[in-house]
């Protein structure tokens, strides 16, 4: 236990700094990383002001509850708009930039045709239908002053989150170098700001605050193109009529998609049930690169790591602390395994795949395994069986009208299930013990640092 004369607890405003000042420069320096970093999509034109503000609070939320997961966003995103970017120029279209692939895959375009309502294209779809002819490039490659005009960041808020980011770096430093205590608020606000300031960097050249998209209309009817398209358009829509158009299906995004389903049937979510979709979703996970994803875990790891300078931190009792070194274990212990569990079942897979593939193409071996799999089916009871084969479809897609492409392994859900969860009960241990770990801290922590120590007349 924690000796009472070496620690302090709530402390009213003095001339330097007490409780209050801690908490409300954490508070604003969290709030103003997650709010200024972010840049949603472009809502439909019957959202109303205080319902793009909802969006914008909750998306806020999710970056207070996960910073990492905003900036997996972001990084996705700036992956492809970099690929979009690459993939026009090869088409000989120099003037499309990395703006217009953020524009495109924030929602900017609608398409419209004579047979159609308008819906929303990503940069992938808007380089099909400029490559087959549908639209013309000159529709989508519009001048850097009308997505500048699009464009609403603030850039005083942005000014104001520098400087205070700044500030709060210093302030920390200076408190290391003259071995003033902190507290775990204001480590965990380094975290945020490791996150954010990666956020800030991928999304540098993403339009914020677009409230009205560009209306395309296409000469051909939409039917037509979908016919051209042959086989690749033959099964029924989910989204969009254009998703057989390079359709993200990265690993994290099929997680993401089949935990909002959970929270879906039980009413805590209520996506939207309007076909063809009138907004590209906030939170979609694009495709990661190799080098893309190495940058992402090690953010990730990063963010965890910041943690473990509170190892030795005063704590108000011995189990706090404990308890603290148990979550910061659990965070990056959660991380690595989700990181690992994901590359061997997705990249194992395919492999097996391989595998299985060359070994069915010898026609003994295969009837073989084939016969095995029959007599192993023909001792078990076949209503019995059937009814598991229905719980395990059940369990690897709960997705609307079952959409075959939203499949999971269950080899991968119970554990990427229980990680979650062990991560996710870490996380909000650290949250909590951020305020209640203010009752009783070092005095040190109060006092405020001497500047003047850092005079070059004041140095030895």
């Amino acid at each position: 236990m924690s000796n009472a004369a070496e620690s302090q607890g709530w402390t009213s405003q003095p001339s330097g700094r007490g409780s209050l000042a801690i908490v409300w420069g954490c508070a604003t320096t969290i709030f103003l990383c997650c709010w200024t970093a972010l840049c949603l999509n472009v809502p439909p034109s019957e959202w109303t002001r205080w319902r793009i503000l909802r969006q914008k609070l909750y998306m806020t939320c999710l970056g207070i509850l996960g910073p990492e997961f905003v900036f997996s966003l972001a990084l996705g995103q700036f992956v492809s708009a970099r690929r979009s970017v690459r993939d026009f120029r090869r088409l000989g279209y120099s003037g499309w930039t990395v703006t217009h692939a953020f524009y495109a895959d924030m929602g900017g375009f609608l398409l419209k045709t004579a047979d159609w309502c308008a819906f929303p294209v990503d940069a992938k779809q808007v380089l099909y239908l400029v490559d087959k002819g549908y639209i013309s490039a000159a529709d989508v490659i519009i001048e850097d002053s009308i997505l500048a005009d699009k464009n609403k960041s603030d850039g005083m808020v942005r000014f104001i989150t520098v400087c205070q980011i700044l500030w709060f770096l210093i302030s920390c430093l200076g408190r290391a170098v003259q071995h003033l205590a902190m507290t775990t608020l204001e480590l965990t606000t380094l975290g945020f700001i490791l996150c954010s300031v990666g956020t800030f960097v991928c999304w540098a050249g993403k339009p914020q605050d677009v409230t009205v998209a560009i209306v395309i209309e296409s000469n051909t009817h939409l039917s037509d193109i979908l016919t051209r398209a042959g086989e690749a358009a033959k099964h029924p829509y989910k989204f969009t009529p254009l998703d057989f158009v390079g359709r993200d299906s990265s690993s994290w995004m099929l997680y993401w998609m089949y935990y909002f389903n959970i929270l879906r049937k039980m009413r805590l979510v209520f996506p939207s049930k309007k076909r063809p979709l009138d907004k590209i979703p906030d939170g979609l996970f694009r495709d990661l690169t190799v080098p893309t994803r190495v940058l992402l875990f090690t953010v990730q790891i990063a963010y965890g790591a910041v943690h473990i300078a509170g190892w030795n931190f005063h704590f108000p009792t011995s189990i706090e602390r404990t308890l603290w070194h148990f979550a910061t274990i659990a965070m990056i212990s959660s991380l690595t395994s989700a990181w690992i569990m994901d590359v061997m079942v997705w990249q194992g897979m395919s492999l097996f795949r391989l595998a299985w593939s060359k070994l069915r193409r010898h026609g003994a071996k295969s009837m073989l395994v084939q016969n095995d799999i029959e007599k192993a089916e023909s001792y078990s009871g076949k209503r019995k069986t059937r009814g598991l084969h229905r719980l395990a479809a059940r369990l690897r897609n709960n997705s609307p009208q079952c959409d075959p492409s939203m499949e999971l392994p269950l080899k991968v859900i119970f554990p990427i299930t229980a990680i979650g969860a062990t991560y996710v009960i870490a996380r909000a241990y650290i949250l909590v013990a951020d305020m209640i770990s203010l009752r009783s801290v070092s005095p040190s922590a109060f006092e405020t640092v001497n500047w003047m120590q850092f005079w070059p007349w004041n140095l030895s």
